[in-house]
């Protein structure tokens, strides 16, 4: 049985050590500089994520520079992009503006009166997550944004794993003796990802509990610069381990929960699987990105979840 673990986590900066110039932008959009700044935890950019109680309301900043790691611009420029193309929804933030000066890029949401779901997983909260999701594949269904990367393009650098794992000379120290024992047929497995990742659905790519908020009568996916065209039971897989690291129930289960739009083969669950635990587990053995100093622990946990899971559909 596996123990309960903390909610995904990593290191942020504080508001107050957000560039003054980007701070200013942010007292703008809110109507006047905040009475109040509340720093929040959870997710994994190395940038300042606050609540800002302004004159016009609260607003939710999030803000990164290239400093702190190189790649986290690009991906808050993308979900720029994705959050002002996604259509009206009481199940997706509204973004009310963005700050890019080349170096750092900020956007800014209406803040959601809402929380997390509880830790661990409350049983009732999960099934009220889990038709959420279902609903909001169903919406978006097909894409509002059709001409959004396709699932398949977007994963290209991050699925292989099985396969550059089994070109190694010496498999690193650590690896699963299952995982050691069948790693060809694990690539071999892994490769028709392409395919699998097929789909009509706008997909969050990144569902997790630190990327949801629980709102009066609704549920709020937070945190889209992740998003894609493809398969919505992408989106179940890649979640599915880090519910069982924080008190949920067994993959299968949360499978069986989720009502998609489309009818999924089991064969394409298997192959997305097989790619989603070959990325937390090659990815692990990686040295930390700058400024994300617990995101390899935490992928090392999710695949030896996934790869569980992965031993029970293949029964090898």
């Amino acid at each position: 049985m596996t123990t309960p673990t903390g909610p995904a986590a990593g290191v942020h900066l504080p508001w107050a050590e957000v560039p003054a110039a980007v701070r200013a932008w942010a007292a703008e959009v809110g109507g006047g500089a905040p009475r109040a700044v509340r720093d929040l935890t959870g997710g994994f950019s190395p940038g300042a994520t606050a609540v800002l109680e302004c004159p016009g309301g609260d607003v939710f900043v999030k803000a990164v520079g290239t400093a702190l790691n190189p790649d986290s611009p690009a991906l808050h420029r993308r979900e720029v992009m994705v959050s002002a193309a996604l259509p009206r929804s009481p199940r997706v933030p509204r973004l009310l503006a963005s700050y890019d000066d080349g170096d750092w890029v900020a956007l800014a949401f209406d803040a959601v009166p809402g929380r997390p779901p509880r830790h661990p997983w409350d049983a009732a909260e999960l099934t009220v997550v889990t038709e959420a999701l279902s609903s909001l594949h169903r919406e978006l269904t097909p894409s509002p944004l059709p001409s959004l990367t396709p699932l398949a393009e977007y994963v290209r650098h991050m699925f292989g794993g099985w396969a550059v794992l089994a070109a190694t000379d010496a498999p690193p120290t650590g690896l699963d003796d299952w995982a050691r024992h069948h790693l060809e047929a694990l690539a071999d497995l892994e490769s028709g990802w392409p395919a699998a990742c097929e789909g009509p659905t706008l997909l969050h790519g990144d569902v997790r509990a630190d990327n949801v908020l629980l709102a009066a009568g609704d549920v709020v996916f937070v945190d889209w610069p992740h998003a894609a065209v493809g398969s919505p039971v992408f989106d179940v897989v890649a979640w599915a381990p880090s519910v069982v690291l924080e008190g949920g129930p067994p993959p299968e289960e949360l499978l069986a929960r989720h009502v998609a739009p489309v009818a999924v083969d089991p064969d394409v669950v298997t192959v997305l699987l097989a790619a989603v635990a070959g990325f937390f587990v090659e990815r692990s053995f990686r040295p930390p990105p700058p400024g994300l100093p617990t995101i390899r622990a935490f992928q090392a946990a999710q695949g030896g979840v996934a790869l569980e899971w992965l031993r029970r559909r293949t029964g090898w």
